[in-house]
């Protein structure tokens, strides 16, 4: 059976490396490292996606910017988004779920 597809979006090597030891074994995973590397990917490549974990601070483009695009574009009708943020302030947390997240994750 062929493995689910997650794009992992966050400017945190090191972030990104933990989730991939976390996945790698349940989901073929692609990286971008900022918002802007992700809309790229999912220009391209939406359909083929799952799920994005998507980190809201972030240089060029921040996650809720890539939420924007994506509920624009209406490309979440394909693939879940889960906000992953060390910031849970009650503010990010409405203004993720308002943008269409389907769920948010505090990284402690």
């Amino acid at each position: 059976m062929e493995k689910q597809k997650i794009l992992i979006v966050d400017d945190s090597e090191m972030n990104r490396d933990l989730l991939i030891d976390i996945l790698e074994d349940q989901y073929d995973i692609v990286e971008a490292e900022n918002g802007a590397e992700a809309v790229a990917i999912l220009l391209q490549q939406r359909t083929d996606f799952s799920l994005l974990l998507l980190d809201i601070m972030m240089p060029q483009m921040d996650g809720f910017e890539v939420l924007t695009c994506i509920n624009k574009n209406h490309w979440n009708d394909t693939f879940a988004v889960i906000m992953i943020s060390a910031d849970d302030s009650p503010a990010n947390i409405k203004r993720a779920y308002d943008l269409g997240a389907f769920d948010y994750i505090s990284r402690p």
